[in-house]
C-alpha cells in the first residue's frame, strides 16, 4: 500500500511538471521586436562591414550615448556601436565581437564601473531570439546557480498562473508579452525596441524625448574583486593583438551627482585596472563625469545634448591617442 502511495504522488509530480511545461512553452513571449533583438542587426553589422573598422565595446552607457554615424564621417571609416545592455555581462559582449573581430580593426572598450556579472533572465532571453549568443556565454558556477533559482521561480510562477486560469483569471497575449518584458524592465517600447537603433547600432528614440523628472540606476556602487575580469579583458586584447586588431580602454559617462557619492570607489576602480590592465587606457575618469542634466533616464544614458558632448570629445580623444601614432 505504501508504494502505492509513493507511485500514486510521483505520477502527480510528474503530471504536474508536465503541465507547467508546457504552459510556460505555451505563454512565455519572445519578441523579435524586443529591444534585445538588436544583438541580431549588431552581429549582422560586425559580419558584413568591411575592415578596418571602429567597434565600440560595452552596454548601453554607449547604445545612449555616443553618435557613431558622425564619428563615420570624422574618420572615414565604418563606426559600429555593439552597446546594448549591461545584464549581458562582459563574456558575452566580448565573445561576441572577438569572433568576428579582424585584422586592422580598432576596439574602443568602454565598459560601465564594474561591469562583469550578468543576469540569467536577461541572457536566457536573448539566447531565446538569438541562439548564437548562447557560444558567448560564460557557463561558471554563476551560471548555474542562476538557472537553478531562474527555474524555481518560474515553477512558482506558472504554478500561480495554472491556478489562475483554473478560477477563470485569463492572461492574454498582451499580458503576457508585458510580464515579459517588465522582468527585463523594458516599460518603454517607444524608448527600448529593436527598431529604436540606427544603422550604426546606436539608440536615436531618446533624442527627440523630453527628459524624464528623475534619473533612474543610481544604485550602490562598491569596490569589488574585478581579477577575474581584468583576466577575461587581458584575454581579450591578446587574442586582438594576435590577430592584428587594436584595443584600447575609455572610461564610461557618469553624472556628477553620483560621482559625489563614489569618488573613492572609483578612483580604487581606476588604480585596479592602471595596475592589471594590459590594454592602453586613453583617458580618465574625470573626463567623461557630466552635470545630471546632461543624462536621459538612467545614470548611463546619456540625453541629445549630452551624446553630442561626449561625441565631440570621443573625436578628439580618437584623433589625439589613436590615430595620431
Amino acid at each position: 500500500m505504501k508504494k502505492l502511495y509513493l507511485n500514486i504522488v510521483f505520477l502527480m509530480l510528474l503530471v504536474g511538471l508536465t503541465v507547467i511545461f508546457l504552459y510556460r512553452r505555451q505563454s512565455t513571449v519572445y519578441s523579435s521586436d524586443n529591444y534585445l533583438a538588436s544583438i541580431i542587426d549588431k552581429n549582422n553589422l560586425l559580419k558584413n562591414t568591411v575592415s578596418p573598422r571602429i567597434i565600440f565595446v560595452g552596454a548601453s552607457n554607449l547604445a545612449f550615448g555616443i553618435d557613431s554615424e558622425r564619428m563615420e564621417k570624422e574618420f572615414g571609416m565604418p563606426v559600429i556601436n555593439m552597446g546594448i545592455h549591461g545584464n549581458l555581462g562582459l563574456a558575452l559582449l566580448l565573445n561576441n565581437v572577438k569572433k568576428y573581430l579582424r585584422k586592422d580593426d580598432i576596439v574602443i572598450l568602454a565598459t560601465e564601473y564594474y561591469l562583469g556579472e550578468f543576469d540569467f533572465n536577461t541572457v536566457n532571453y536573448t539566447v531565446k531570439i538569438f541562439p548564437e549568443a548562447g557560444d558567448y556565454v560564460d557557463y561558471g558556477l554563476d551560471y548555474y546557480k542562476q538557472r537553478v533559482n531562474y527555474t524555481f521561480n518560474e515553477l512558482q510562477l506558472y504554478r500561480k498562473k495554472i491556478q489562475n486560469k483554473i478560477f477563470g483569471k485569463k492572461l492574454n497575449l498582451k499580458e503576457l508579452k508585458m510580464n515579459t518584458e517588465n522582468d527585463l524592465n523594458l516599460f518603454d517600447t517607444s524608448l527600448y525596441a529593436r527598431n529604436k537603433f540606427n544603422s550604426n547600432g546606436d539608440v536615436i528614440s531618446h533624442l527627440t524625448k523630453e527628459k524624464p523628472k528623475e534619473i533612474k540606476g543610481r544604485v550602490l556602487l562598491e569596490k569589488k574583486d574585478y581579477d577575474y575580469y581584468i583576466s577575461m579583458l587581458n584575454d581579450f586584447q591578446e587574442y586582438a593583438a594576435s590577430i592584428g586588431a587594436k584595443v584600447y580602454y575609455s572610461f564610461p559617462c557618469y553624472p556628477e551627482s553620483e560621482v559625489v557619492k563614489y569618488k573613492k570607489v572609483i578612483s580604487e576602480y581606476e588604480d585596479d585596472l592602471r595596475k592589471n590592465l594590459k590594454i592602453e587606457i586613453i583617458n580618465t575618469p574625470s573626463d567623461l563625469v557630466y552635470p545630471d542634466s546632461l543624462f536621459f533616464d538612467t545614470v548611463y544614458h546619456l540625453n541629445k545634448d549630452g551624446r553630442q558632448k561626449r561625441t565631440d570629445y570621443t573625436i578628439n580623444l580618437l584623433k589625439e591617442r589613436v590615430f595620431k601614432k
